[in-house]
């Protein structure tokens, strides 16, 4: 169908969503100074689109490179509305509208006060610490988070009793140990933070005591930091097993680069597909993907007045919605 493109301080595409007809079941909590509706999403009454993005450069080029390649969006003959700011946003409520973005969770915090009934918000966020602020189904988080890791330890952890958490004292660090924490909660977790000073990698890890005594060690670094702590793990007086040993790093580098020394730990990589192969960035890389994971589910919505919560990729396979974000085929080795 025709793609309609207007330019003006946003740009306008064209696009139309529709939804499965579902029971409507209203609760209302408050998060913040905002009343959140908890609502079933009815699916067949979507028949807008917004995006929203934001004024980095970076992202937003790679947010319209992936857009304008899309063959999808061509088939689409309904409205989009572009959007860089939370503060653009029309005044009036927003209502029956697939909103794909934000992209910083700042201004999905924002975006709260200006949403009306019946949207569905196809997040390029990952904080799912946000994910309690939205009803069940208003809410898809695209973006690889890091608490997806956490997740994915869950067979393993369910066995263990004792677990050693050493974290990058900083946000990222913080935030893991703490959902770390409330997942397994009931199980011995003593948890260590350091810095990039040496001295307080040694301190940190001899915080922890006999290593030993724990069943698994959780190192959560998303910077070169963590080389340090598994040498220093490796020097101390009893060595702990690099196998028993998860690095949450978030994809911090090129798999390629690291060195075979550290090759024993079990680090987080993606089913079927070798990091190593890849030129760009990882955070590039999924961030790439939840775009086109955003364009195929509004398509879907738009074109059959359904969604499955099953969505195609083009490297990583079909995928599954649960739990308000993507099931990424997440494994450690």
């Amino acid at each position: 169908m025709k793609l309609f493109i207007i330019c003006t301080l946003f740009l306008f595409y064209s696009c139309s969503p529709t939804v499965q007809q579902t029971t409507l079941k209203t609760q209302i909590t408050t998060v913040d100074q905002y009343f959140v509706t908890k609502e079933e999403i009815r699916i067949k009454d979507l028949d807008k689109i917004i995006i929203l993005l934001d004024e980095n450069p970076t992202s937003k080029k790679i947010f319209y490179d992936e857009f304008s390649n899309s063959d999808i969006m061509g088939e689409i003959n309904k409205e989009i509305n572009f959007y860089y700011s939370t503060e653009e946003l029309p005044l009036e409520k927003i209502n029956n509208t697939v909103i794909i973005g934000p992209t910083t969770s700042d201004e999905l915090i924002l975006l709260k006060k200006h949403l009306g009934t019946n949207n569905l918000i196809l997040s390029l966020t990952n904080d799912l610490s946000l994910k309690n602020q939205f009803s069940d189904d208003q809410i898809i988080f695209l973006g690889m988070s890091p608490f997806f890791h956490i997740d994915k330890l869950e067979n393993i952890l369910s066995e263990s009793t004792t677990i050693a958490v050493l974290y990058k004292q900083n946000y990222y660090g913080v935030r893991l140990t703490n959902y770390l924490k409330e997942s397994y909660n009931g199980k011995y977790i003593k948890s260590s933070p350091y810095s990039d000073n040496s001295i307080d990698i040694n301190f940190a890890i001899q915080e922890l005591g006999n290593l030993i005594q724990y069943d698994n060690i959780i190192l959560i670094d998303d910077t070169i930091s963590y080389k340090n702590v598994l040498t220093n793990l490796a020097s101390q007086n009893s060595v702990y097993q690099y196998n028993k040993t998860y690095l949450i790093d978030n994809f911090a580098e090129q798999r390629k680069s690291i060195s075979s020394f550290y090759n024993q730990v079990q680090r987080a990589n993606l089913l079927n597909v070798d990091l190593s192969l890849h030129k760009v960035p990882h955070r590039e890389f999924f961030y790439r993907a939840s775009i086109n994971m955003a364009i195929a589910i509004a398509h879907e919505i738009i074109q059959t007045n359904n969604f499955t919560k099953i969505v195609l990729t083009e490297e990583l396979g079909y995928l599954e919605v649960k739990d308000s974000a993507i099931n990424y085929p997440i494994i450690f080795k």
